[in-house]
């Protein structure tokens, strides 16, 4: 074989496997989705809670990209209470008392389970609460999970 047939066999060769690496790279772009939500407390939304499913995992957290952060939006003297669970496995509540000039509160109530799997409902449920601890303004919502 001549020097020219080697140089346009070995084009032909690096543009297959350029093409091949373009087209599996939009391929695991495409694979990655992201399941996150939110539900807000009724009437204003003082409260809300994330689910948070992409990502680098929850800060401080390690490797898990399944976690909650729960929000006070409002001066009202009101904590805010989220409550998790997966398929219907009830996983508990925590509370954000912080405020609204506090910070928000990260929480992985999936640690014993690892990551979320495709076909897991996630569920997440926020209310207000009191210093009595009345719940009020209450909102839930839940999602079936793509890609884990």
């Amino acid at each position: 074989m001549n020097f020219r047939a080697t140089a346009a066999r070995a084009a032909v060769t690096t543009s297959a496997i350029a093409t091949a690496t373009m087209l599996f790279g939009t391929q695991a772009a495409v694979a990655a989705t992201d399941d996150s939500f939110a539900v807000s407390t009724t009437s204003g939304g003082c409260g809300a809670v994330n689910f948070v499913d992409y990502g680098e995992g929850a800060p401080g957290g390690g490797a898990n990209d399944d976690y909650l952060v729960i929000h006070d939006y409002c001066g009202d003297g009101r904590g805010v209470r989220a409550y998790a669970w997966i398929d219907d496995i009830y996983l508990g509540a925590k509370n954000n008392t912080n405020g609204l000039n506090g910070s928000a509160v990260v929480w992985d109530p999936f640690a014993d389970y690892g990551n979320i799997i495709a076909g897991d409902r996630v569920g997440i449920k926020v209310c207000l609460f009191d210093s009595a601890g009345t719940l009020s303004r209450c909102a839930e919502a839940s999602r079936v999970s793509v890609d884990g």
